[in-house]
C-alpha cells in the first residue's frame, strides 16, 4: 500500500478528536486492512472482530456493532473502497476512530505515527498456536465456523485476535481512555493470550 493513502487514512479519521473523547461507554474502532486481496481480508477481518465482540457482553437488538470490554464499540472497515463485502455492521462509526487496528504489511512507522491520528494505532499482536484446529465446540475455529459456515482465515483469527485484545484493555478502565493507559494494557497481551478465557 502506498505510504501517502495511509498518511490519507489516518488524515481522514483525525477529524474531531474530542468528539470522540466525551462518549466514555462507546467508541469506534477502525479497522485497516493493507496489501493484497483486501475486499476479502477486510471482510474476513470484521468477521472475526464481530464474533469477539459478541461472545462476552453481546445482546439482542444492539445499535452497536458489539461490545469490548462492557463497551459499545462501532467498528469502521478501511479503505471504504475495499468494504464491499463486509456485512453485519448496525453501528454508526464516527470519525475520527479511537483505535485503528492495522491488519497487513507494516505501514511507514511516521505514517502510523503521523499527528493526523491522535488514536491509538493497535497491530493485532500473535495468534495462539492451533488456532485453526476444530478440537471441540468452543474453539475459535468451530465458533467461527458456526456463525459464518467457513473455517476461519488468517485475516478472520487476526481481527478476533484483536478485539479480544481490546476487550481485556478496556474492561478496566471502562472505556478507551486515558489513551497512554490503554496502550499500556494493550502492550501485556501483544505476545500471545488465550482466546478461550473468558469466553461464554
Amino acid at each position: 500500500m502506498r505510504q501517502d493513502i495511509i498518511r490519507g487514512t489516518l488524515a481522514a479519521l483525525a477529524l474531531t478528536v474530542t468528539a470522540n473523547m466525551a462518549a466514555a461507554h462507546e467508541f469506534t474502532a477502525a479497522l485497516l486492512v493493507t496489501g493484497e486481496n483486501r475486499e476479502a481480508r477486510l471482510a474476513e477481518a470484521v468477521n472475526g472482530f464481530l464474533l469477539a465482540a459478541d461472545e462476552r457482553d453481546g445482546h439482542p437488538a444492539e445499535t452497536s456493532d458489539g461490545h469490548l470490554g462492557g463497551v459499545d464499540v462501532q467498528l469502521l472497515p478501511l479503505p471504504a473502497e475495499a468494504a464491499g463485502q463486509v456485512a453485519g455492521l448496525v453501528g454508526t462509526p464516527r470519525t475520527p476512530a479511537d483505535v485503528l487496528v492495522v491488519i497487513g504489511p507494516e505501514p511507514d512507522a511516521s505514517a502510523a505515527a503521523s499527528p493526523a491520528f491522535a488514536g491509538v494505532v493497535l497491530r493485532p499482536g500473535v495468534l495462539p498456536d492451533g488456532w485453526a484446529a476444530e478440537n471441540d465446540a468452543s474453539s475459535f475455529a468451530a465458533r467461527y465456523q458456526s456463525t459464518y459456515g467457513t473455517a476461519p482465515t488468517e485475516a478472520a483469527a487476526l481481527g478476533y485476535n484483536a478485539a479480544r485484545r481490546l476487550d481485556i484493555a478496556i474492561r478496566p478502565l471502562d472505556g478507551v481512555a486515558p489513551a497512554a493507559a490503554l496502550e499500556a494494557a494493550l502492550a501485556e497481551t501483544a505476545s500471545g493470550m488465550d482466546w478461550q478465557a473468558d469466553v461464554r
